[in-house]
């Protein structure tokens, strides 16, 4: 890429000084040529006309004259011709005859001088003609054509056009290091941030792009260094989540192995113990297989493999069920819940919708204390269903807030899966055009609110 920079730039650069060539030798030949060309007209303009004194002229009258016209309008280092209307030749500065007729442009029949560019037939140099009009009582009597050698005039605009060639050469060779200079800075910092992305492939998340640069580049530096840390940090959270998750996992099987080693040998155990064994089977079974769903469903959402199932559906009656269905799991920590529903259908997956209130609910038991009590709401708005769970519970610290929602986020390890639910719960109301919302003080409780859009989704 750098070499395709300082080979662009050094196109560009050539082209542009060639332009600036070839413009400039136009310019100051045009310059020097009309120059010449002015100095002839002002010689004839600024002096007086020989003829002024005649009123009446003819081809003759003006041969008669012809002495006293070269006289005076002849221009030392240059050779006058006096040159009838039709261009055939009357006399010469040098003296010498030739019975020669030239070719006249009608512009100098209409009063304007003009020139041309000749090669001398005797030393083959190249020589300017200039024919200017010889004008008496607004007529053109003859031509008047000067001559004069381009040889030193040329020779100076080459030597003007090679002081340009240096100079351009000179530009050039700083255009090569600028454009040198340009492609490091270029190349270089897009060579960092190619070797950064590389590393973050291997898995080197804590590698950084030191350099800083400016504009554009600063900023993907930046990004970039902020995207490392961001994929660190959910590497960690990730890694966190999974020995999170194997110790829960851990803990009810280890419990229910425990309990059928102890069982093997139904005789050393009385009834009563027997049956709690049971017992703690059952439960260790069953928040085994909750953890399971959770995850599934979790991944589920996180592959969008999750179909919502839409139909009417009674969303207070939905509450009321979920309350009931949890009612013993309150009673067993004293709480009371207190409930309050308004007659609502929406369209909606019943299922998942239960889902997500039965895992909110399940989280305010959870986390509350005993003699407490949780407030489940549910009211409507002319747009909106919005359902309230509140509890008075332990709360959520504010550093931890903002990422209760986050993949792979945990509190502590004890609400591993907590954490889960809500972040499926909230993955399900999305996918109703909803919003789950958390309203959080440490040390005194939680509100979850949940707006649902009665319009159908």
């Amino acid at each position: 890429m750098k070499r395709r920079i300082i080979v662009y730039f050094m196109i560009i650069s050539l082209l542009t000084l060639s332009l600036v060539m070839i413009v400039f030798g136009i310019g100051i030949r045009q310059y020097y040529y009309q120059g010449i060309v002015n100095t002839f007209q002002s010689q004839v303009e600024v002096n007086p006309s020989v003829l002024a004194r005649e009123t009446n002229f003819t081809n003759k009258s003006l041969a008669e004259f012809s002495d006293e016209i070269i006289k005076n309008y002849q221009i030392n280092g240059s050779e006058l011709q006096l040159l009838k209307r039709n261009g055939k030749l009357i006399q010469s500065s040098t003296g010498f005859y030739e019975d020669k007729t030239y070719l006249i442009d009608s512009d100098v029949l209409d009063l304007k001088t003009t020139y041309k560019i000749e090669k001398n037939s005797y030393s083959g140099q190249k020589i300017m003609a200039v024919y200017t009009p010889l004008v008496f009582d607004g007529q053109v009597l003859g031509i008047l054509r000067y001559t004069t050698s381009l040889t030193q005039v040329n020779a100076l605009i080459i030597n003007l056009l090679i002081y340009g060639i240096i100079i351009c050469i000179f530009i050039a060779v700083i255009v090569f290091f600028v454009s040198l200079r340009l492609g490091n800075i270029i190349v270089e910092p897009l060579n960092d941030i190619i070797n950064f992305t590389k590393k973050i492939a291997e898995g080197k998340y804590k590698e950084k792009i030191k350099d800083t640069y400016p504009n554009e580049l600063g900023e993907i530096a930046k990004t970039l260094n902020y995207m490392g840390d961001e994929i660190l940090k959910a590497d960690r959270l990730k890694n966190d989540f999974i020995s999170s998750i194997s110790h829960e996992l851990r803990t009810p099987l280890t419990g229910i192995k425990g309990w059928i080693e102890t069982m093997r040998n139904p005789d050393e155990l009385s009834a009563e113990e027997f049956k709690f064994g049971l017992g703690i089977i059952n439960d260790e079974s069953d928040r085994l297989i909750s953890l399971v769903e959770n995850l599934l469903d979790f991944s589920r959402y996180q592959s969008d493999r999750i179909k919502l199932i839409l139909s009417d559906i009674k969303i207070d009656k939905i509450i009321r069920e979920v309350t009931f269905q949890l009612q013993k799991k309150a009673e067993k920590k004293e709480i009371k819940l207190v409930v309050e529903t308004h007659p609502a259908i929406i369209t909606a997956d019943g299922d998942r919708l239960r889902q997500v209130i039965l895992n909110v609910l399940d989280n305010a038991i959870k986390f509350s204390y005993k003699n407490r009590k949780i407030y489940v709401i549910q009211s409507v708005s002319e747009e909106y269903i919005l359902i309230k769970i509140s509890d008075t519970g332990i709360g959520i610290k504010k550093e931890d807030i903002n990422h209760v929602m986050e993949s792979f986020y945990k509190i502590d390890p004890k609400s591993i899966g907590a954490g889960l639910g809500l972040v499926i719960s909230s993955n399900i109301v999305d996918m109703h055009n909803g919003i789950l919302k958390i309203d959080s003080e440490y040390g005194k409780g939680t509100t979850v609110t949940i707006s649902l859009p009665l319009a159908k989704v």
